[in-house]
């Protein structure tokens, strides 16, 4: 419902997305900060007009009233207001800027697609299978022990998966430009829907998009506009199949025949009432990120108590890779693997929903209001800075961490818990990426192409980018036939 306290809270989450957008000039797909701003404004204050369009549509707001919910909207508006600024001060500042004399920085064009094609389908493969990247549960279903959603392979499908796919399709649109952006972004979307997971091909698209225009690689409007349309299509074709099918079919352990099963089904029931209704009840309910902040704010302002930063503690030791703590899950309650179950266990709420905490949503639980708008601070901080380091030059490194970054603020719904983890995939994926350039161009260096050759592709009718070895070789030679007439 539209009150005054929303409209309120809704015109300081807009004065905030136009303090960004000054401060970055307009350049929001190549900034992870700005994106996350965007997406806080989803969950907190989009959201709040989709509740006032299609009511009772959300399950959530069962749990908690509209005046509960105003006296959120309007501290994490002030919240937003803070990242916003802090945010914007930091990236104001003048850049990082490589000295005059350094070598130009390949990005993206350094990885050849043979290799990342060996790092994609294994767990492409994995997952179709239902032992690759496996639904998120609530987190009581969480404790449950269930085999096939244990092992190496789901773990590392489950973090790696995405940003493979997404280097992928940039290094694609970097090579051969946005001619290539829609079937590219239909293939990856293709591919990740056998998942089963909406958010995998929202977040692939947007992070392919990202990694292209870190490479000054843009789509056109009128791409822009058929992008959206593709991805809004194969997100619903999700929530249809999981309302003809059932969340089973994509649940761990079906297999690709269930689930590709599943897809078909649920495209041949699109037109109906079942799957019209399914799709705008997931599009209403799924990007409610207000209810479980306020619920956590109006426990603090009765009998709850802050958690402090025990929960920070845990997610802590949760990083530890499970090699070298084999008893990190087992050796601990649900509560102190999850933040989320320990949350909801301090303030009464349900663990068998579940929730979308998100990052202010959970840091209200910390130390109340005073302690979210520190936590607001500190995160504009903390991103404004990683975002500089990150911009300050073209290597395939930091590039990579660009598009790691951007992984991070799509993930602000799921919480800190979610952000911290991916922290720990993004360092190690920049290290593979890394070590996958640096073999490039000792090939080159040995006499393979830079961009032309047995493990590079080349789309039909392309020639080799002025600049290459093979434009080198031809100098050479025009020199010495310039040389020899002469003589």
């Amino acid at each position: 419902m539209l009150t005054v306290s929303v409209a309120i809270g809704l015109a300081i989450q807009a004065t905030s997305v136009v303090v960004v957008h000054l401060a970055i000039r307009g350049d929001w797909m190549r900034r992870p900060g700005a994106l996350m701003l965007l997406v806080a404004v989803l969950f907190h204050g989009v959201t709040e007009v989709m509740q006032s369009l299609w009511p009772g549509r959300n399950f959530y707001r069962a749990y908690v009233d509209q005046d509960v919910i105003d006296d959120w909207v309007l501290l994490v508006s002030g919240a937003m207001a803070v990242y916003a600024c802090t945010y914007a001060l930091i990236v104001r500042q003048p850049p990082f800027r490589p000295t005059s004399h350094a070598k130009p920085e390949p990005g993206l064009d350094g990885l050849r697609l043979p290799w990342l094609l060996l790092l994609a389908v294994p767990l492409l493969v994995a997952t179709w299978q239902g032992k690759g990247a496996v639904q998120p549960l609530a987190p009581i279903n969480a404790d449950e022990d269930i085999p096939e959603r244990g092992g190496v392979l789901v773990d590392l499908a489950g973090e790696f998966l995405v940003p493979v796919i997404a280097i992928l399709g940039a290094v694609v649109l970097v090579r051969w430009g946005t001619r290539w952006l829609i079937p590219v972004l239909i293939a990856e979307s293709a591919l990740l829907a056998m998942a089963g997971t909406r958010a995998m091909i929202v977040f692939a698209a947007v992070l392919t998009l990202v990694g292209a225009a870190l490479h000054g690689v843009r789509p056109s409007r009128k791409q822009v506009a058929v992008l959206v349309v593709t991805v809004a299509a194969f997100t619903a074709l999700i929530s249809s199949s999981r309302a003809v099918a059932g969340r089973e079919a994509f649940d761990a352990g079906q297999g690709g025949g269930e689930r590709l099963e599943a897809l078909i089904d649920g495209a041949g029931k699109l037109h109906t009432a079942k799957s019209r209704d399914a799709i705008l009840d997931d599009v209403v309910y799924r990007f409610d990120g207000n209810v479980f902040g306020a619920m956590v704010y109006d426990s603090l302002r009765g009998s709850g108590q802050p958690v402090g930063l025990a929960t920070v503690g845990n997610n802590l030791a949760m990083l530890v890779p499970s090699v070298l703590a084999p008893n990190k899950v087992g050796g601990r309650s649900l509560e102190q693997r999850s933040e989320e179950a320990y949350i909801d266990q301090a303030h009464g709420l349900s663990q068998h929903v579940d929730w979308l905490p998100t990052i202010l949503g959970t840091g209200v639980a910390y130390y109340g209001a005073v302690g979210l708008i520190l936590v607001a601070l500190l995160l504009g901080l903390g991103v404004g800075v990683a975002e500089r380091f990150a911009l300050s030059s073209r290597s395939t490194t930091r590039v990579v961490l660009t598009i790691g970054l951007g992984q991070c603020a799509l993930l602000y719904g799921s919480g800190p818990q979610s952000v911290i983890t991916t922290l720990r995939m993004v360092v190690a994926i920049a290290v593979v990426m890394s070590g996958l350039a640096w073999l490039g161009r000792r090939r080159s260096a040995h006499g393979g192409s830079d961009l032309v050759g047995p493990l590079q592709w080349m789309a039909p009718g392309q020639r080799p980018k002025s600049g290459g070895l093979h434009s080198d070789r031809q100098s050479r030679f025009d020199g010495t036939r310039h040389a020899e007439a002469r003589r």
